[in-house]
């Protein structure tokens, strides 16, 4: 009889836990909804993000008004007329109370050729392409008729994208950047790539070249999520 009340008593605590577990995930999975819900109506996303809420259980994390991770994928999010496509946004000790603030908030995504090449046209004012080769961005034109192409090496400096020149080549030779006219030397070793529209106090950090373009990365501590736009 001893071991029946023991077996029964083992089931009905199996039965809360999964109880528990499952109302955990239900907190979980509506907090996601929400989250979605959020970032459609304050930035302008292409296809429908992808959220997950981390952390076990949620419910703990709830009564302490913090989360301690949000992680979010969207296809493209435009920021103030600049495309990134395949953004990642990781939010880490998001508070609960309104207006919500994430301790720290880091935002990848590509920006392709055809957006670098605008940005840079915007910024310099000269008619170059950017594009990739490999590891290295490139920026083409012609010079008198025969075309010029630039390796550049992208860095960030200030929360800007500028670049290092390595090789340029003009026509079929190799010569030095001091060799071109003055204007667009100038213009080459001077270029920069502003990304204007981020949330505020998110700054670029980071760049790397990718097949799709460049891969950047920004970072903030204490964003408030309705500066995100």
């Amino acid at each position: 009889m001893r071991a029946r009340r023991v077996v029964v008593g083992v089931v009905v605590l199996g039965v809360l836990a999964v109880g528990v577990v499952v109302a955990d995930r239900a907190a979980a999975s509506a907090a996601e909804h929400r989250v979605v819900t959020e970032i459609e109506a304050r930035m302008q996303v292409t296809g429908t993000p992808r959220v997950d809420v981390g952390g076990f259980p949620f419910l703990t994390q709830l009564v302490a008004r913090s989360i301690d991770r949000t992680t979010v994928h969207a296809d493209a999010v435009t920021f103030d007329g600049v495309e990134v496509t395949d953004v990642d946004l990781d939010l880490h000790g998001v508070s609960v109370a309104s207006p919500a603030v994430a301790d720290r908030l880091v935002v990848t995504g590509t920006l392709s050729p055809a957006t670098l090449t605008r940005l840079a046209a915007n910024s310099s004012g000269l008619a170059i392409e950017l594009g990739v080769d490999g590891g290295a961005l490139t920026a083409s034109t012609t010079v008198l008729g025969v075309p010029l192409v630039a390796r550049l090496a992208p860095r960030i400096e200030a929360g800007v994208i500028r670049v290092d020149v390595t090789t340029v080549r003009l026509g079929q030779l190799d010569v030095t950047v001091d060799t071109l006219p003055s204007a667009l030397a100038d213009g080459l070793r001077g270029l920069q790539i502003p990304v204007n529209g981020l949330p505020d106090g998110v700054v670029l950090t980071a760049v790397a070249v990718v097949p799709g373009g460049a891969r950047i990365t920004a970072t903030g501590a204490d964003v408030s999520l309705n500066a995100l736009r």
